[in-house]
Order: C-alpha cells, then sequence, then structure tokens
C-alpha cells in the first residue's frame, strides 16, 4: 500500500497565517482604492465564513472549517487582482504576507481536502462492502425464515398464496 500523507507542515503553515488573512481582509474592506464588488466579495465571504450556514456544515470535522478558508482565500484574491500591484504588495507586506502565500495555502487546502476525501473514501468503501455483506446475509436469512413459515402453515408458498387468495 502507498503511502498517503497528509501535508502536515503545509497545513500548519497556512493555519499560522489565518490571523494575517483575517487583517488583510479588514483592510482590502476598508480601502476605497479597491472597486464596489471586490470590497462586497471580501465582506460576503466573511459574512460567509461568520454564518452558521455553509456548504459543508462546521460540524464535519476539518472539511467544515476548509469551505470556509477557500471561500475567504478566494475572495482574498479576487480583491487583490483588482489592486494595482504596488497597492497589493502594501496590503500583503503589512499583515505580514509574501506575494506567493495564498496561491500555496489554495494549493495546499485543495490538497488536504483531496486527502481527506481519498482517506474518507476508503473508509466508506469498507463500511459499504460491511453493510452490502450484512444486508445480504439478513436478505438469505429472511427468505429462510420466509420458507420456514410457509412450509409450517401448509406447503409452501403455493399453499400460503392460495390461503390468501381465500382458495
Amino acid at each position: 500500500m502507498t503511502s498517503d500523507p497528509f501535508p502536515r507542515e503545509a497545513f500548519g503553515a497556512l493555519v499560522h497565517r489565518l490571523p494575517a488573512y483575517a487583517r488583510l481582509a479588514w483592510r482590502l474592506g476598508r480601502d476605497p482604492l479597491l472597486s464596489k464588488t471586490r470590497r462586497a466579495a471580501v465582506l460576503a465571504a466573511a459574512g460567509y465564513v461568520a454564518s452558521p450556514i455553509d456548504l459543508l456544515p462546521g460540524v464535519i470535522p476539518v472539511l467544515g472549517q476548509l469551505d470556509d478558508i477557500a471561500v475567504a482565500l478566494a475572495a482574498l484574491k479576487l480583491a487583490l487582482r483588482g489592486l494595482d500591484p504596488a497597492r497589493r504588495d502594501e496590503h500583503l507586506r503589512t499583515v505580514g504576507l509574501a506575494d506567493d502565500d495564498l496561491m500555496t495555502d489554495l494549493r495546499t487546502l485543495r490538497a488536504t481536502a483531496g486527502w481527506i476525501v481519498r482517506r474518507g473514501a476508503g473508509a466508506s468503501g469498507r463500511l459499504l462492502t460491511a453493510s452490502a455483506r450484512a444486508s445480504a446475509e439478513g436478505g438469505r436469512r429472511a427468505a429462510r425464515l420466509a420458507g420456514q413459515v410457509a412450509r409450517r402453515a401448509g406447503g409452501g408458498l403455493g399453499s400460503v398464496a392460495r390461503k390468501a387468495r381465500g382458495g
């Protein structure tokens, strides 16, 4: 079996940068040089993060939080693309982020979600196989029990059907 390690270092770095992303969102949401549409995207992402209603509920460990982070980072990326390079660099530098941090963290989110899905698919597959086996065994037991009941009722399933029809 091949190893599928969790991207621990990259994910840890992303989590470490979350406060800087929050400061960046605050700055971008107040930047008068950013278009109203891009500012609205940042504010909508903040609302999504704060809202209890999500695409993936927060009660799902890790995945429930990854969608919030993905929405926030995508909105920040959209907003930053609306600024000239000097203004973008000023915002990033002020909050302590490097130019490539955002793209690196979006790739990390993708890798983390992929890892979780792969791990979950393996567990789901095992659960599905066990469930199918149990269901098949239950079906066999039900068929045996139905045959026993029919025999006791007097002559198998045909006589049970005749009796049910009133014959």
